[in-house]
């Protein structure tokens, strides 16, 4: 009796641990004008000193994710506040990288990159590389496919504008799948 009282303990102050850090966090969200409303807590990871992330989730299939160090946003790398994950049929379309203000932010260290986009040239091909990932859990050595052009990636910077490149850029389809499932950070 003692152990099922400790357990419903334990199940109510996780849930409404959560809907206090929702709450907490939430207006966060409301920098981002590109992500829509109505939007809810998807995962949160913030422990009792205010560390961890945050991702929300809305009906356009959109992900914003942010972290935070002692309650307060946590700047990344080429100051990235937040990302903005886009999918489609269950597919990654897109990242949008935000500084604190909610506008768009580039990679000041690389291109200005602010935006990247996907495109699945060789669909057949990734779903097969997928189905492997996807039973193994990610946990699987791929040899890098980026030669077989399956993924090209089209990069943009702070204003939409494209960056240019000789040629198209391809990704592996590990690391497509590592972005989809939102394993990177800035």
């Amino acid at each position: 009796m003692k152990s099922l009282f400790f357990l419903c303990a334990a199940l109510l102050s996780t849930i409404f641990g959560s809907a206090q850090s929702d709450a907490r966090y939430h207006t966060h969200t409301e920098r981002i004008a590109q992500f829509s409303k109505p939007n809810k807590l998807l995962s949160s990871t913030i422990d009792a000193e205010g560390n961890g992330s945050l991702e929300y989730t809305n009906p356009k299939n959109q992900v914003l994710r942010f972290r935070l160090l002692n309650h307060r946003l946590q700047i990344q790398h080429g100051g990235i506040a937040f990302q903005l994950f886009s999918y489609q049929n269950n597919e990654l379309q897109k990242i949008e990288n935000f500084d604190l203000q909610g506008k768009l932010a580039g990679e000041r260290v690389s291109q200005n990159e602010a935006v990247t986009e996907f495109i699945i040239e060789k669909k057949d091909e990734y779903l097969k590389k997928k189905k492997l990932i996807d039973a193994a859990e990610g946990n699987i050595d791929l040899a890098d496919d980026s030669q077989e052009k399956i993924i090209r990636v089209k990069l943009f910077d702070s204003k939409r504008k494209p960056i240019s490149e000789k040629e198209p850029s391809y990704i592996s389809s590990k690391t497509y799948w590592n972005y989809s499932v939102r394993m990177y950070w800035p």
